[in-house]
């Protein structure tokens, strides 16, 4: 017997299936996993260090916190315009809405008209602030502690939008500061427009006469008023004012015209340092609530024409009675002023007087046309002097419109156009004479 033959049924050694089919397979695998598990020497030459990994994250952080900063900086001013244009926007939409709207709307509905007038106004009526140093303030003033180096005296008004480059109309006394001494205080103007933006105010010309002023604005998109015709507002009219008394801006409130021709006082205007002495003697009176910081503000019609800037009530606070500047004052004034900074006015050279009571009104006790010559001035060459007038002529006409007044006399002269030939048609011995008078040009003195 062969020791060296082992027996058929000896068990064989179990071999895998796999190493049957692929017996060279194990060392393939060896080196798979060999090529698949590289050594430390080479894992450290592939991979970032550590010091390159806080590196690149350290540029990472650096970058988002300088485009979180940018970002800071730029969407606040970016938001702002935004919503600044956002608003323009609306108010122009409002603002060309209501004025077809008034166009054809009825008082019927009253509160359909409000509502759209304040509309209309909303975006061309602002506020006016008049800020005023500490350094230039009274030694009352910082007698009485008000000498914060920060603390600044306010005065404050309204105005209005007449053109689209910028012009504001508004009140002499609003943007005029004076002393105890009635001397003038350097002030800055500070406008403050319907979407909220404030600017400075050029002062680009003022009239105490009419107690009217015209600044200007460095804005776009400005919505001017419309300039309606006062000399068709007649006592019963409705009429809306527009303003920010005692700071509340755009505020909106309604009346009705109680009188015309009204003379003004300027101790009306909620200064006690001032006389009450007449300034303009050509005022609309209305029961409209106005308040103080509503001066220069504007008085509209149903249809959202201006036909009137207020400037004035009676008394300290509001009783029912306030007045305004006719806009046919008022655009002259304003148109003047944006030419030249002045308004030039006619002069006749006369010193004139009322009527006696019995001469003043007829046998129906209606007021009759007069107004007499009493002298001329001394030191002054005189239009009318020149032109054959002579004391004791009685006007009764001038430039075809009757002269029912001193007053209504010294308006129709200072409306007249400065060397334009004007007739004039007076009394003498009971007969009527026709001059034609060549106006000069009012002395501001005078």
């Amino acid at each position: 017997m062969n020791t060296s033959q082992q027996p058929s049924d000896w068990p064989l050694p179990e071999v895998d299936s796999k190493e049957k089919e692929f017996p060279n397979e194990p060392l393939e695998r060896t080196t798979s996993l060999a090529a698949s598990n590289p050594s430390p020497s080479k894992n450290a030459k592939t991979h970032p260090s550590t010091w390159q990994l806080a590196g690149s994250t350290l540029i990472s952080l650096m970058m988002v916190l300088v485009l979180f900063g940018a970002a800071r900086l730029l969407v606040p001013a970016l938001v702002e315009d935004v919503r600044y244009r956002w608003y323009r926007g609306q108010l122009r939409a409002e603002y060309e809405l209501a004025g077809e709207r008034l166009q054809t709307a009825s008082l019927d509905s009253l509160v359909d008209v409000s509502q759209l007038v304040s509309k209309r106004l909303g975006g061309s009526v602002v506020h006016i602030n008049i800020l005023r140093d500490e350094a230039s303030m009274s030694q009352f003033q910082r007698v009485l502690g008000r000498s914060d180096p920060n603390l600044r005296y306010e005065g404050q008004g309204s105005g209005f939008v007449i053109d689209s480059q910028g012009y504001i109309l508004t009140n002499h006394h609003v943007i005029t500061e004076t002393d105890s001494l009635g001397n003038a205080i350097a002030s800055r103007v500070e406008v403050t427009l319907a979407d909220g933006k404030q600017l400075p105010a050029e002062i680009i010309g003022t009239d105490p006469k009419t107690d009217l002023a015209v600044l200007k604005v460095h804005a776009s998109n400005l919505m001017p008023v419309d300039w309606g015709d006062s000399d068709q507002v007649t006592i019963g009219t409705p009429v809306w004012a527009v303003g920010s008394p005692f700071g509340l801006q755009q505020s909106v409130t309604f009346g009705i015209i109680s009188g015309t021709h009204r003379i003004d006082l300027s101790g009306t205007r909620y200064q006690d340092s001032l006389s009450a002495e007449p300034v303009y003697g050509d005022l609309m009176q209305s029961d409209v609530a106005v308040n103080p910081g509503n001066s220069g503000g504007p008085l509209v019609n149903s249809v959202g024409q201006v036909v009137g800037v207020n400037a004035a009530i009676l008394g300290e606070s509001y009783r029912g009675i306030s007045f305004a500047i006719p806009s046919r004052v008022a655009k002259r004034v304003a148109e003047h002023l944006i030419q030249s900074g002045e308004v030039p006015r006619g002069w006749l050279g006369v010193r004139m007087d009322e009527l006696a009571y019995d001469q003043r009104y007829g046998s129906d006790g209606q007021i009759q046309p007069g107004v007499r010559v009493v002298g001329f001035p001394d030191n002054e060459p005189s239009p009318a002097r020149q032109a054959g007038l002579e004391v004791g002529d009685i006007f009764v006409e001038f430039q075809d419109k009757p002269v029912l007044s001193q007053t209504e006399l010294m308006k129709l002269i200072g409306e007249t156009e400065v060397g334009s030939p004007t007739r004039i048609v007076v009394l003498r011995n009971g007969q009527k004479q026709s001059f034609a008078v060549t106006l000069g040009k009012r002395n501001v003195k005078l």
